[in-house]
């Protein structure tokens, strides 16, 4: 297994720096943003309550110390109040704007902490381990069992292995609990061009024996408008709006053309297929989240 994803290895890692580089990148940016944002706020607050208490403050300390404080209690309740399921509805009286505008401070610092969240996890990812998993799954051609996977790939703890790979965009998770996993046909592809093969020709080497999988529980990874919108995206139907949309966008980046610019036209259609799908799943999500968030007009 090791030499075979010696090649998937090679990219895992380059693909790992380029994320991590990108992840630090933008936590300092919406970090810095969220500051300068928290302290206009705070001045804001700041001047109200100078205009109103200056009178009867003399410590301008107390001042700055009262603005910051509140400051900070304004963003922690943005964020603990907003719930799960959150979606942009619209009103009549246009409050929507008000609450958009006040709470783009505080959406800043947690994009923030999330991507310095995500270069940690990026960093914490074994590559060996995970690339060993990629070459497992890009031999098959269905889903599996996750049981079977890490019989293949016991390097890392099952739960370990899990929240490694799902930091990787092309792998596509199914059923309940997970508990079968498969690649996404384009990302399939790319795998075996890595590896020397042609998409469609025989393997290089002689794999392992694979179980008979049952008809019933096969998933048609090859043909993605079969798969329902919250398959092909990775979620589950609980998911938020803020997960679909951020689901979307990282499925949709591995379907780009040119990731397949030197491939064979086959390869490229399959991409514009699932390109088609994703965008038909994230088409069909979107309303649904519209519809049940709260303050927006029930459909007729």
């Amino acid at each position: 297994m090791n030499q075979v994803s010696g090649a998937i290895a090679r990219w895992l890692e380059q693909k790992r720096g380029t994320d991590r580089v990108s992840a630090a990148v933008l936590a300092v940016l919406a970090l810095g943003s969220g500051v300068v944002v928290f302290l206009l706020t705070a001045l804001l607050i700041y001047t109200v309550l100078y205009l109103v208490c200056g009178t009867f403050v003399s410590s301008v300390l107390w001042l700055v110390l009262a603005a910051l404080g509140l400051t900070a209690w304004f963003y922690a309740r943005s964020e603990k109040g907003k719930p799960v399921n959150q979606e942009l509805g619209l009103d009549p009286m246009g409050s929507w704007i008000i609450k958009d505008v006040c709470s783009f401070g505080p959406r800043l610092i947690f994009a923030g902490l999330r991507q310095i969240r995500s270069c940690e996890e990026l960093g914490e990812m074994n590559v060996t381990a995970c690339a060993g998993a990629l070459a497992c799954l890009a031999a098959q051609d269905a889903a599996i069992d996750w049981e079977e996977l890490i019989r293949q790939c016991p390097q890392l703890p099952s739960e370990r292995l899990r929240k490694q790979l799902s930091l990787l965009d092309g792998v596509l998770f199914f059923g309940e609990h997970a508990s079968r996993v498969t690649l996404m046909e384009p990302f399939r592809v790319r795998l075996r061009w890595m590896l020397g093969r042609e998409p469609g020709a025989g393997p290089t080497r002689e794999p392992a024996p694979p179980r008979p999988e049952p008809p019933p529980r096969a998933v048609p990874v090859h043909e993605p408008e079969k798969l329902s919108a919250y398959e092909i995206l990775g979620l589950s139907p609980s998911a938020s709006a803020v997960e679909i949309k951020r689901a979307y966008r990282k499925r949709v980046k591995e379907c780009h053309p040119d990731l397949f610019a030197g491939m064979d036209p086959q390869a490229q259609a399959l991409a514009e297929r699932w390109t088609k799908a994703l965008n038909a799943a994230y088409a069909t999500l979107k309303p649904r989240r519209m519809d049940a968030s709260p303050g927006s007009t029930p459909p007729r």
